[in-house]
């Protein structure tokens, strides 16, 4: 029988690793052995348990985990008959997340409804958390009150780590080495992921410690902002709606949106245009009047000493 690679190396969910297309793959592998190569920050946990489910129906997977592997990455390996993973590699497991965005002004009722919201929302969270938690217990063999406190730290495991907490089977060693915490690329994907930096960064790659930390953080912060829209409240204002919300395929604008913001961006250019050349014109004339009273010091001693 023929050994089939698939390599999971992004985001798990639409527009990205899916369960239709991890479904389409193991269909086309028949019986024969699949190896799933898997680099990913995670995903969407549906799509990470329908995978778990395919690979345990399959029953033939093995999974080879490389770089830095979190969340929903994590979850998908859960299904797979052995796990293997690279020494220089990191693990990550944590609670069931989801996006809470509320903004604006609100009075009391506002609030108690939100609270509302959120106390049911937490609770859904709690359920998802739990049925995680025992998957991974189910597979390591640890007590699911232990998975639940490691989620709840957040940490990432090394190699020898996750061996010992029963995540995977086996750690190899990759063809090719690499310092994984010096990729400055690796380090602010984790830090837009909002995941955590392994406690050895700031001695690997940061000259000051802690300062790389929070240049990525603001750095994320910046990017969250302009990817959510709600706190761009000029740009709501010169298009006129309340908020631009953002969907998976990206941030849709119609053809007179596109327009008010070009106008807009010309306006700008303009005022750029006069400010700086009214600082030209103030710095010019400020050096006239240096080069006068130095023509005047010029002229007699006495000019120079005398008060103003």
């Amino acid at each position: 029988m023929n050994t089939l690679q698939l390599d999971i190396d992004g985001f798990i969910g639409n527009w990205g690793y899916s369960k239709s297309f991890v479904k389409n793959f193991l269909a086309d592998a028949g019986k024969n052995p699949v190896i799933v190569r898997v680099s990913s920050l995670g995903g969407d946990v549906d799509h990470a348990i329908s995978i778990y489910d395919q690979f345990v129906e399959h029953g033939n997977v093995t999974i080879q985990l490389s770089a830095f592997n979190a969340s929903a990455a994590t979850l998908i390996t859960l299904g797979a008959k052995r796990i293997l993973m690279n020494s220089n590699g990191f693990y990550l497991i944590h609670k069931a997340l989801n996006w809470v965005d509320t903004w604006g002004n609100m009075n009391e009722d506002d609030i108690d409804a939100l609270i509302l919201t959120l106390t049911k929302e937490k609770k859904e969270l709690e359920k998802v958390t739990l049925v995680l938690a025992k998957m991974y217990s189910r597979r390591t063999g640890k007590p699911t009150s232990e998975i639940l406190t490691l989620m709840k730290e957040e940490t990432w495991l090394n190699a020898e780590e996750a061996l010992a907490w029963g995540f995977i089977d086996e750690i190899t060693e990759p063809a090719t080495k690499e310092n994984l915490l010096s990729n400055q690329k690796m380090v602010t994907m984790l830090n837009y992921s909002e995941l955590p930096i392994p406690g050895t960064m700031e001695h690997t790659t940061d000259p000051v410690p802690g300062i790389l930390q929070n240049v990525n953080t603001s750095i994320k912060k910046m990017i969250n902002s302009i990817f959510t829209m709600k706190q761009l409240a000029f740009l709501n204002k010169l298009l006129g709606v309340p908020s631009l919300e953002a969907i998976d395929e990206g941030i849709y604008l119609n053809e007179a949106q596109l327009a008010a913001i070009n106008e807009a961006l010309e306006a700008n250019q303009q005022i750029v245009t006069e400010r700086d050349a009214a600082i030209a014109n103030r710095d010019a004339a400020v050096t006239d009047r240096t080069n006068i009273v130095a023509s005047l010091d010029a002229i007699d001693g006495t000019i120079a000493t005398a008060p103003p």
